[in-house]
């Protein structure tokens, strides 16, 4: 990697973007102890908290020793966990600017937005969410998928927030495709109830981002310890919901955009439905 060396006592010689150190914690993450992977889950689905609080406030919320975290930070190239903090800080720094002032045309009042702007910066977080999402999916994962879909007698499906149109859309192409498929009820108050009506045949496809709604979670475990088949629509290989699934399909964010386009999501779900729907 560039600016890095990759010996075995790796240190970090440049800056480091959070972009960059999230790529690595993700490719590490399932040769970390089980301690350091706590923190690394943590590290992407709350980098805010890793950003603005003390060593001491970090390991207290993880029930971990502060020389972890420390010892965390030293496993990717950087002298303590003050060094590795300053990515996070950073990464607040650059995001603080809102999407709003980004489009505005500053010759005119701030009340006004250049629509033509806030057109072509959309087309483009979208344009750059689908292109992310070619380039990272993985295929085997993505194969797998599609054939316990296939093979599912019935497709139970959850989503919340920005998941929820991405969940209407696989349950709605599914039932187009003359498959059996429902959403799990949770404004209703009976996904409890239908999580556990799931059968060995079936298959519970669970949508959620950072931060992951909390029910849709719980969902996914109640699923998994029943014994249940789950595939899991999500950000990163540590996010709560690839622990327990039988297949994780990633679709990276883009950590500077405040409203995270749902293309690439859609484009997986798509390309799922094409290929379990087919004849």
């Amino acid at each position: 990697m560039d600016g890095f060396d990759t010996s075995e006592n790796h240190r970090v010689s440049a800056p480091e973007t959070f972009d960059a150190l999230r790529q690595r914690i993700r490719d590490r993450f399932a040769d970390l102890s089980p301690h350091l992977q706590r923190i690394a889950r943590a590290s992407l689905e709350e980098p805010n908290s890793f950003a603005l609080n003390t060593t001491q406030v970090i390991a207290e919320a993880l029930k971990i020793q502060p020389s972890t975290l420390i010892r965390f930070a030293k496993e990717f190239g950087y002298s303590g966990f003050s060094d590795m903090q300053r990515v996070f800080r950073q990464r607040l720094i650059e995001g603080a600017v809102s999407v709003r002032d980004k489009v505005l045309d500053r010759g005119e009042p701030a009340s006004v937005v250049n629509l033509d702007v806030l057109l072509k910066e959309t087309v483009r977080s979208h344009t750059e969410a689908l292109a992310r999402f070619a380039a990272g999916i993985d295929i085997a994962e993505l194969t797998r998928a599609a054939e316990m879909l296939r093979g599912a007698r019935h497709v139970y499906v959850a989503g919340l927030r920005r998941s929820r149109p991405i969940a209407d859309y696989l349950v709605y192409g599914l039932i187009r495709g003359e498959r059996a498929s429902s959403l799990l009820d949770f404004a209703g108050g009976m996904a409890g109830p239908q999580t556990s009506t799931i059968g060995q045949q079936d298959v519970l496809c669970a949508i959620a981002f950072a931060p992951y709604s909390k029910p849709v979670v719980e969902a996914v475990m109640d699923a998994h310890v029943s014994g249940r088949r789950v595939i899991a629509i999500t950000d990163n290989v540590g996010s709560p919901l690839a622990r327990t699934s039988e297949v994780t399909l990633t679709v990276e964010h883009d950590a500077a955009c405040r409203l995270q386009p749902i293309s690439g999501a859609i484009a997986l779900v798509q390309t799922l439905l094409l290929a379990v729907t087919s004849p």
